[in-house]
């Protein structure tokens, strides 16, 4: 065999030798099974009967066969309600004060305003 022929490798010539992408050293794979797909005929379970809706208080959250599901507020806060909440939750994290951090948790949820101009607020 005449090594004559052969050119050098990178090592040899100096050059970056770089990986292949995945798509040119392994193959294409196949799927063998059917994708999941949603109920979405009558009665398959997407609504919830009128007579079947309670209220928080009214819930045994203990009970297995019982889901809760929480709705969101029904107020979105403005942006600056959600500057001021993030405002809040970061500075009660700086602070270790979960009661800060708690409050501003509250105001983005929707559950409480910022306060006014002028009032004083006690950290």
């Amino acid at each position: 065999m005449s090594l004559q022929n052969v050119a050098p490798g990178p090592e040899l010539t100096g050059e970056k030798k770089f990986p292949q992408p995945p798509s040119h050293v392994a193959g294409p794979t196949t799927v063998t099974t059917a994708p999941q797909q949603a109920a979405r005929g009558p009665g398959s379970g997407n609504e919830v009967p009128v007579d079947q809706i309670r209220k928080p208080e009214e819930v045994n959250r203990d009970d297995p066969n019982i889901r809760v599901v929480e709705l969101p507020p029904q107020r979105k806060p403005s942006f600056k309600e959600k500057v001021y909440g993030y405002a809040r939750v970061i500075r009660g994290s700086a602070l270790a004060d979960p009661n800060i951090k708690e409050q501003g948790e509250r105001v983005l949820r929707g559950e409480e305003t910022i306060p006014r101009a002028g009032s004083s607020v006690s950290d």
